[in-house]
C-alpha cells in the first residue's frame, strides 16, 4: 500500500496573528489573511488530481479545506486524529509567556528523550504522534486513490515530519509538506535541505556528519556582515574547501554588505549576542529562506548557533519569524552536542582550517572597496 500524501497547516486566525497558543481548546475559523493563504494554496495544488481529502474537524481546518477543495468533486471528511495537540494549559496563552516556560525548549526538542514532555493537562509529543499515525493509517487502508490532501494543524505537520527524519521547527500558516506513506512508514518527497554557513569551522563538524549520514543538502554562504571584504573572502574560500572536500554543492549568495549595514544602524556598539545579532541572523536567514524557496529546497537549516559565543535561543528567534514569513521550514541542525564539539576542534587541526578570531562584524571597520 503506497499513497501519496500533501500535509497542509490550516490557514491564519486571529489567535494566530496576535501570537496566542491555540491548541484543540480555541477553536475559531479562518481570518481574512487565512482565507486568502488557502484562495493560494488552491492555486498551488490544482494540477494535484486529490482523489480523498480528510482534514481535523477544528474550524480553522475545515475551513482551509472547504476552500482548497472549491469546485472540486471531492468531499471533504473529518478525522479526530488529525485535531491539534491538546496544550493543556498553555491553550490561550500568549506565546511569548509560553516561551518563557522550562518546558518549552523540551517541547521544541525531537530528542526521543523529551518525547514525553507536556503542558499541564495537555498531551505529550508520543500521545499525538501515535494519533497522528493511526489516523493516516486508518485513512490509506480505507481509501483507493494514491494522492491524499490532509488538512491539519501545527504539532501533527510538525511531528509526522519528524517521523519522517525532516526535523523541522516552525510550521508556517498555509504550509505544504509531501509524504509517502508505504507500510506504515513515511517518506518526505523533495527532502533537500539547503544549509546556510557561516565559516569552515563551525560548519565542517556538521557538513562531514550530514554527508557520511548520506543527507541531501547544499551549503549556502550568505555572510554580507564579514568584514573587511578580505576577510570576506578568505572565509568563503575556506568554507568552499570544505564542501568540495566532502562532495557537497556550495553556493555563495551576493556579498550585501551595505544592506546589512543599514539595517543595523545605531546598534553598532551592541555586544555580541546583543540585539545587532538578533538583526543579523534574521536577514541572513530570511534571504536564504527566499532563496530556498525559489530554488525548490524543503526546508533550510544552518550552523548559526554553533558557536559557544552565539546565543541559540536568539538564532532559533530569528528563524521562526523568518520562516513564518516566508513559509519555508525551518530544521534545527545539532552542532554543539553529542560529541560534535570535539569533532569540530579535530577537524579544524586535520583539515587545516582558517579559524578567525572574531564573528565577523567589525561595526567600526569602513567596508573596502571590492
Amino acid at each position: 500500500m503506497k499513497k501519496h500524501l500533501y500535509i497542509v497547516r490550516h490557514g491564519e486566525t486571529d489567535l494566530n496573528k496576535e501570537g496566542i497558543c491555540q491548541g484543540q481548546g480555541c477553536n475559531i475559523g479562518l481570518n481574512e489573511k487565512g482565507r486568502q493563504q488557502a484562495e493560494k494554496l488552491a492555486d498551488a495544488l490544482q494540477n494535484i488530481d486529490f482523489g480523498a481529502v480528510y482534514s481535523s474537524p477544528l474550524l480553522r481546518a475545515a475551513e482551509t479545506a472547504q476552500i482548497i477543495t472549491r469546485g472540486r468533486n471531492v468531499p471533504v471528511k473529518y478525522h479526530d486524529g488529525l485535531k491539534e495537540g491538546n496544550f493543556g494549559v498553555a491553550e490561550g496563552v500568549k506565546m511569548s509567556e509560553v516561551k518563557t516556560w522550562s518546558v518549552y525548549p523540551k517541547w521544541c526538542s525531537h530528542e526521543p528523550k523529551y518525547d514525553t514532555v507536556h503542558y499541564d493537562k495537555g498531551e505529550n509529543k508520543i500521545q499525538i504522534r501515535t494519533r497522528a499515525l493511526q489516523a493516516l493509517k486508518e485513512i490509506c487502508i480505507t481509501e483507493k486513490n494514491d494522492n491524499i490532501l490532509l488538512v491539519s494543524h501545527s504539532a501533527i505537520a510538525r511531528l509526522l515530519n519528524w517521523c519522517a527524519g525532516n526535523f523541522i521547527q516552525g510550521v508556517p500558516n498555509g504550509a505544504v509538506y509531501e509524504f509517502i506513506y508505504e507500510d506504515g512508514n513515511l517518506t518526505a518527497v523533495n527532502n533537500k535541505l539547503l544549509l546556510l554557513s557561516c565559516c569552515a569551522p563551525c560548519s565542517c563538524a556538521v557538513i562531514k556528519t550530514m554527508a557520511e549520514r548520506g543527507e541531501n543538502f547544499d551549503v549556502v554562504f550568505y555572510n554580507p556582515n564579514i568584514r573587511p571584504y578580505a576577510e570576506y573572502i578568505k572565509r568563503r574560500d575556506e568554507n568552499e574547501r570544505v564542501c568540495r572536500h566532502y562532495g557537497i554543492d556550495f553556493i555563495e549568495l551576493e556579498y550585501d554588505n551595505e544592506r546589512w549595514c543599514e539595517l543595523t544602524k545605531g546598534l553598532e556598539n551592541e555586544p555580541e549576542r546583543g540585539a545587532r545579532c538578533s538583526v543579523c541572523f534574521y536577514m541572513r536567514l530570511k534571504r536564504v529562506m527566499e532563496y530556498a524557496k525559489e530554488k525548490g529546497y524543503s526546508a533550510v537549516g544552518s550552523v548559526l548557533g554553533v558557536s559557544r559565543w552565539k546565543n541559540l535561543t536568539q538564532v532559533n528567534a530569528a528563524a521562526e519569524q523568518a520562516a513564518i514569513e516566508t513559509k519555508m521550514a525551518y530544521v534545527h541542525i545539532e552542532g554543539r552536542k553529542n560529541g560534535m564539539q570535539e569533532l569540530r576542534g579535530q577537524l579544524i587541526k586535520e583539515l587545516n582550517l582558517y579559524n578567525q578570531k572574531y564573528c565577523g562584524c567589525k561595526p567600526f571597520i569602513k567596508q573596502e572597496e571590492k
